[in-house]
């Protein structure tokens, strides 16, 4: 028997957790396994960060569940132009200490396949992909240890979840079945009382990492087209290069009726999408997807916004009041169509389902791990 309760392998580290909050699939979940489950016994394994990144998060960003939660914070730098090489390299920095838990839970196959394949000991595994790094440009200066991460913890899982089809297909490819739990939100947090929005122009946002999945070039033609519409871009540039981060800057920069806010706290983030009047996922469609699932467009709906989006993965099943647009064309027509009566359309409230909400997840991953 384990002596110990469940071990969590997250993609994002404690330092990304304390500074932007739970906003990320394994952040939320990890969340809920705390809210569900408050006495079980969680050793979250973060992956190293250099010196002093850890003690910088731990004093000044969010406070984070009273786990255990080890996170080395060797005396070295890292690469500085093929930042993702760092999570192959920071491996060494793992500490070589035995450990037996009951269950895993891996988000972070880099880390799952060295250290449950050497001195951790886990009971049962289940493996939730959220990305597919093997797709991932990112993750492309270490491809091959990528692919070989994903062998050895793809034979190690004893259960595997994959939150949209294209991460399915990243565990058929290995021969292993998954089972689809799509992302949610937490529909209590977006669900504020009131019509939150002002006069003024119709205002379309988008909140989102600025990477090489969104489509700079649809949202200027788009904006040159409505200069009758504000558009407002929040979240910070998350490109392979710092090169692409100015390119995607210098793009949206053009029209005057765009605005770039910035990152936001996830906490402020339903304020925001509440003075809204629509949401939009204006992301490329086939390049640079990654096997995602949009997380925006539940919250965009929790917050009764009409969502308006590209033909991305995961479309097909989303909840009502979400419309696909095909091109410059169709995202113009689309917008047109909401704002040609009223410039701040009403709003279309749901409920959304148990299964679109991070408990029902975190409380099926919990079921899966055997608590």
């Amino acid at each position: 028997m384990a002596d110990r309760g469940l071990l969590a392998l997250p993609m994002h580290g404690e330092v990304k957790l304390r500074q932007e909050g739970y906003r990320t699939r394994d952040g939320h979940l990890l969340e809920w396994i705390g809210r569900l489950r408050p006495e079980l016994a969680v050793s979250v394994r973060s992956r190293p960060e250099p010196f002093p990144r850890v003690s910088l998060a731990r004093r000044h960003g969010h406070a984070n569940p009273a786990w255990d939660w080890q996170s080395p914070q060797p005396l070295t730098v890292p690469p500085l132009r093929a930042k993702r090489a760092w999570w192959v390299r920071s491996l060494r920095h793992e500490p070589a200490a035995e450990g037996s838990y009951e269950a895993a839970i891996v988000w972070n196959p880099l880390a799952g396949a060295h250290l449950l394949a050497g001195p951790v000991h886990a009971e049962r595994v289940v493996v939730d992909l959220l990305d597919d790094w093997s797709l991932h440009i990112a993750f492309e200066p270490v491809r091959d240890e990528v692919e070989q991460a994903y062998a050895r913890i793809f034979e190690l899982a004893d259960a595997i979840t994959a939150n949209s089809e294209g991460t399915m297909r990243l565990a058929a490819r290995f021969g292993r079945d998954a089972e689809l739990i799509p992302n949610g939100c937490d529909p209590e947090k977006f669900a504020l009382p009131g019509d939150r929005r002002g006069g003024g122009k119709t205002t379309v946002g988008y909140a989102g990492k600025l990477s090489e999945r969104l489509d700079p070039e649809l949202i200027v033609k788009t904006a040159a087209e409505l200069p009758e519409v504000r558009f407002e871009i929040a979240g910070p540039f998350a490109t392979a290069s710092r090169a692409e981060s100015r390119r995607i800057r210098d793009v949206l920069k053009g029209p005057e009726n765009i605005h770039l806010l910035g990152d936001v706290p996830y906490e402020d983030l339903p304020n925001l999408i509440s003075a809204w009047d629509i949401g939009w996922v204006p992301h490329r469609v086939g390049a640079f997807e990654v096997g995602g699932d949009a997380i925006k467009i539940y919250e965009y709906r929790a917050a009764g916004l009409p969502v308006l989006t590209a033909a991305i993965i995961g479309t097909e099943r989303a909840p009502a009041g979400v419309s696909v647009f095909e091109g410059v064309a169709g995202a113009i027509a689309r917008i047109r169509r909401l704002t040609g009566a009223d410039p701040h359309p009403a709003r279309i409230p749901i409920r959304l389902p148990d299964n679109m909400t991070w408990r029902a997840k975190a409380s099926r991953l919990l079921e899966l791990a055997g608590f």
